[in-house]
């Protein structure tokens, strides 16, 4: 296997953990932050 597929897929793979790890981070913040204005929290 060549190097640049190994460097693609480890990419890849980098970027949908970190987005597993982040977009639930980031729902809970803007939902904080969406409840805050409205007054609800």
């Amino acid at each position: 296997m060549p190097g640049w597929v190994m460097v693609t897929v480890m990419t890849a793979a980098l970027v949908v953990a970190l987005m597993a790890v982040a977009v639930p981070q980031l729902r809970d913040v803007f939902t904080n932050a969406i409840d805050s204005v409205v007054g609800n929290g």
